[in-house]
């Protein structure tokens, strides 16, 4: 088993508002991972900071890892050779971690790709402030608060290439395949637009004057952005997959020890190992 370094979770405490760089290159770190986790066949139902990990040491803790796969379910059906999409089941236990599942975890209804691309997102929204139901308390009414939380609300300190992730979901059912690509050259293209680079250092790696910089770049980029969307007001892992082993272990990325301008390409995003 690979030994990583510290979680999200760990590092938000430090770093409650990140950078939009560090947003969207991490977005684009558990983007992949969650490809390659979907493409053998298994949905993770619990991405959250705490399952999600820094490499340990060098240019390894460049490369977020998914781990934790107590509460993952296989959602495909092999048999002789084939590969089929498992049926949904209707009213299913409630898994997941209450503050970043899906709103449709909250109806028991069964849990699919676009579930953990859900919770990815309100990690990356988190990132960049408190969740619309930060202070709410009990199940039931967070479950209410993410149906009734309006996306471009969702997203108002985040790039808006993060309100055309979240339009793309919308779109989806268990049965429909995400766009991945879509997906990844959306927040590629924040990282274009801002000149951004996999080589730069995260906000727990720099000193707080090249954070700050960083993050008076990234809220212009974000203010800009968003204002040009109509009635919308801006506020001021290539993944190895162990699913044959143990289901607590880890799913790690690539662990090269100089971090390439071309770390994941549109390429990564566009493979599709299931058919469906």
């Amino acid at each position: 088993m690979t030994l990583l370094g510290r979680s999200l979770n760990q590092l938000f405490k430090q770093y409650p508002i990140c950078t939009v760089s560090t947003q969207v290159r991490v977005g684009i770190n558990i983007l992949h991972g969650l490809k390659q986790l979907h493409e053998v066949g298994y949905i993770h139902r619990d991405v959250k900071p705490a399952n999600l990990a820094i490499g340990r040491r060098g240019q390894a803790i460049h490369i977020i890892h998914i781990l934790d796969f107590g509460l993952s379910r296989e959602y495909v059906i092999r048999n002789n050779g084939s590969v089929k999409l498992r049926k949904p089941r209707t009213n299913t236990l409630f898994r997941g971690t209450i503050r970043y599942c899906s709103a449709n975890t909250h109806t028991r209804n069964e849990q699919g790709r676009p579930d953990d691309l859900w919770s990815m997102v309100y990690v990356l929204v988190e990132m960049r402030g408190p969740l619309p139901w930060d202070n709410i308390r009990g199940k039931d009414e967070i479950g209410k608060a993410k149906f009734q939380t309006l996306d471009t609300t969702l997203c108002s300190n985040s790039p808006k290439e993060l309100l055309d992730i979240t339009t793309h979901l919308r779109t989806l059912d268990y049965y429909t395949r995400p766009n991945y690509s879509y997906i990844y050259e959306r927040l590629y293209k924040v990282m274009q637009n801002c000149n951004y680079k996999f080589s730069d250092p995260y906000d727990w790696e720099e000193p707080k004057t090249t954070t700050a910089n960083s993050i008076k770049k990234g809220l212009t980029y974000v203010s800009r952005s968003l204002s040009r969307i109509r009635h919308y007001k801006p506020s001021s892992v290539d993944i190895i997959s162990e699913s044959k082993s143990s289901r607590n272990g880890i799913a790690s990325a690539a662990t090269s020890e100089v971090v390439s301008e071309d770390l994941f390409t549109p390429a990564d995003f566009e493979s599709n190992e299931t058919g469906f």
